[in-house]
């Protein structure tokens, strides 16, 4: 069975495996540039799907994970059918218009890969937010970006594709899977449901809850990939290749931090509505236990052997400015890691307007740093707004959860030696 949190790292570590070697591989067999354009290509991806979903998917989340949890498994089922059809419409639509819109300075076959990739990757985190909200969180691993770049890289070894080409035919694929898996588990929970009403408002509900979340996910756009859209604008492709390599090999130190989130994210909202504070107390505190053991050992790992990593891409991934992009965004994430979930409780605790507050003044920072940092110091520019962006967002993320619920999240601040 797909769940808890040991399969859902195992599944994550695949996944991002599958990530490193894609990239590898493009770099190897294309050259950096086309690295740094595959990279821009998943930023328009990213970007568009985003927009597009509205917030539905964030908003899923909670709602079924309440109705899950009252057992009602034929409303879930019935409700994921129901508004799954006008985001498939505006899948269609998308991918329907960038074929035939303007080509893009790439050409006209990016422009019909980018469609395909987008509106697939509506449908994919559709699917894998509401696989999440009902505690099915090993499905949701296996629609993350990481198995989508696996597939990606075993197409670029048989066939010798172009990474945009691929990327856009392993998305349908994984669109395919996703709401297939979704459809026949829902499907099949229902089945055993004998009481599950049907609420004329849910509709209403769900419009609601996903105005804030999608703002707090265009917000949560801006602070993951303003450094690299600035370094796009400031230099060549090449430098955006030698950037998103060390962006991934820092990011290895959120590893736990994906498992714990995706499982506690459910967790605390039931939690909180349940009004059991020093439950709520004892699972961040668990969490940030797990990264702190995780994080500040790999900080420290590649800090010592992050030259000879980025060596793995080529030799051009080895400069000095490179290594210390690296140990700038090592040590943003080492932050992110140690001060625990931040965002996803604050979201999952009624402080959803608190939390786009945060978001926003962190962004603001970040994109003001972006501006004056890139054109001057380049990939470390690039690196520290980065940095700055994780360090406003957690820290003040940090502050009012103290505030309203009275402990600390920070794992080093908050006794997490001591069993609880």
């Amino acid at each position: 069975m797909l769940s808890g949190s040991g399969t859902v790292l195992l599944i994550k570590v695949l996944g991002a495996l599958g990530g490193f070697l894609f990239s590898l591989l493009v770099a190897r067999r294309f050259g950096d540039a086309a690295l740094g354009r595959a990279e821009l290509f998943v930023l328009a991806i990213t970007v568009g799907a985003t927009l597009m979903r509205g917030g539905l998917e964030g908003a899923v989340v909670k709602l079924f994970g309440a109705w899950s949890a009252a057992g009602e498994h034929g409303r879930i089922a019935r409700r994921f059918l129901e508004w799954t059809r006008p985001l498939s419409v505006v899948a269609l639509a998308v991918a329907v218009i960038l074929w035939w819109t303007p080509e893009f300075k790439w050409g006209v076959t990016f422009d019909l890969w980018l469609g395909l990739a987008i509106g697939s990757w509506i449908l994919i985190g559709w699917a894998g937010e509401a696989l999440r909200g009902t505690g099915r969180v090993g499905w949701y691993a296996l629609l993350q970006p990481g198995w989508w770049m696996l597939m990606g890289g075993i197409l670029i070894v048989l066939f010798g594709w172009a990474p945009e080409k691929v990327l856009a035919v392993t998305s349908v694929l994984l669109a395919v899977f996703g709401m297939a898996s979704a459809v026949i588990l829902f499907r099949r929970s229902a089945a055993s449901d004998q009481s599950s009403p049907a609420t004329a408002k849910d509709r209403s509900v769900l419009r609601q809850l996903a105005a804030p979340i999608w703002m707090g996910s265009v917000l949560h756009l801006v602070l993951s990939w303003a450094d690299t859209a600035m370094l796009a604008g400031w230099l060549d492709e090449a430098a955006v290749a030698h950037y998103r390599a060390a962006f991934r090999l820092a990011a290895l130190l959120t590893f736990t931090q994906f498992a714990v989130n995706a499982l506690g994210a459910p967790t605390f909202g039931a939690l909180h509505a349940s009004g059991d504070r020093d439950g709520l107390r004892r699972t961040v505190h668990r969490i940030g236990w797990m990264n702190t053991a995780v994080a500040l050992p790999g900080l420290v790992f590649l800090a010592a052997f992050g030259p000879w990593l980025l060596g793995f891409w080529g030799a051009a991934f080895t400069e000095l400015e490179v290594y210390q992009a690296l140990l700038i965004l090592a040590a943003g994430q080492c932050l992110n890691a140690l001060c625990g979930p931040v965002m996803y409780l604050l979201n999952m605790t009624g402080g959803e307007r608190v939390g786009l507050g945060i978001l926003a003044v962190s962004a603001c920072i970040q994109l003001s740093a972006a501006v004056l940092m890139v054109p001057a110091y380049g990939l470390v520019g690039g690196a520290l707004s980065a940095a700055l962006g994780m360090l406003f967002w957690n820290v003040l993320g940090v502050w009012w959860i103290h505030r309203q619920h009275g402990f600390i999240m920070v794992s080093l601040l908050n006794g997490w030696w001591r069993r609880s």
